[in-house]
């Protein structure tokens, strides 16, 4: 099946024709049919651009509000040591045999940390 072709016959001729400014107003029509649409697309009436700022108004405030009354406690460090923390404690250290008590003894003796919240939950 195979064709052979007479590009001869055929010649080089173009059976359509197009005006003469038809590209230059091609672009001229197509920049302006976008730029109508983005105009229409983004204008907003007036009235929504007030709703619009008077939600994002209360969702800064209501995220400022829940920034301080949940997340504050949180920041904040718990300087109390309750008698049921000392008892707890005491417990965990009785449990220990001798052996791991006077190794736990010796290893925290000379831990500064320890050593100054001791002082100073002594004064």
């Amino acid at each position: 099946m195979e064709k052979t072709f007479d590009f001869e016959k055929i010649g080089k001729r173009i059976p359509y024709t197009v005006p003469d400014d038809f590209f230059t107003k091609l672009e001229e029509n197509v920049m302006d049919e976008v730029k109508g649409q983005k105009s229409e697309a983004t204008a907003i009436p007036k009235r929504n651009k007030t709703v619009i700022i008077a939600i994002r108004s209360f969702l800064a405030v209501a995220a400022a509000v829940a920034l301080f009354f949940f997340i504050q406690p949180m920041l904040t460090p718990k300087d109390t040591i309750s008698a049921d923390d000392y008892a707890s404690v005491e417990l965990a250290f009785n449990n220990l045999s001798t052996d791991d008590q006077d190794f736990l003894i010796a290893v925290y003796e000379n831990e500064e940390f320890i050593n100054d919240l001791t002082n100073d939950l002594i004064e």
